[in-house]
């Protein structure tokens, strides 16, 4: 079997693993500040970054499946991380030609709004199941915190990808 192969096999089930592996390690209760807001940051960044530059690598079954281990480890609203992680690999896979041309900053910011709107719908559905208005910082403290990571997991990606990518 070929180095090349063998790693874009071992590429492929790669990012499903990963946020998996992120929602086992981040349910345990570490007490980091904004564990929780990390852990979807990481989530919705691994499948925007794959399906956008990899799509071979995230496909939507292998989306659907790893968002529905990772529920089971989030204490948010059911169901809401999951819908926004299909809704990412949605837009990414539909628009990967357009956005590749606009740059980082319009795959950034179009990733932003999917943030802003996993961000939206998760603080919604907390108010209404309290049945107050609850306050708004921590989920701004959220979406900054996921808008913020992408750069940062762009990088790491991008290594990864390299490093599997290239004939040694």
């Amino acid at each position: 079997m070929q180095l090349s192969t063998l790693s874009g096999a071992t590429l492929r089930g790669l990012p499903c693993l990963f946020i998996v592996a992120i929602a086992i390690l981040f349910s345990a209760p570490f007490g980091l500040p904004g564990q929780a807001e990390l852990e979807c940051g990481l989530i919705l960044g691994t499948v925007w970054y794959w399906t956008l530059y990899r799509p071979n690598c995230m496909k939507a079954v292998g989306v659907f499946l790893s968002g529905l281990l990772a529920e089971f480890f989030l204490c948010g609203p059911p169901g809401v991380l999951l819908l926004w992680m299909l809704i990412a690999y949605g837009v990414a896979n539909a628009w990967r030609f357009q956005l590749a041309r606009g740059g980082f900053l319009a795959v950034w910011g179009v990733f932003s709004l999917i943030v802003s709107g996993e961000t939206l719908m998760t603080w919604a559905l907390m108010s209404l199941r309290c049945f107050t208005l609850l306050p708004a910082l921590p989920a701004f403290f959220q979406f900054c915190l996921a808008a913020g990571l992408y750069p940062v997991l762009t990088v790491v990606y991008a290594l990864i990808r390299s490093r599997f990518e290239t004939p040694e």
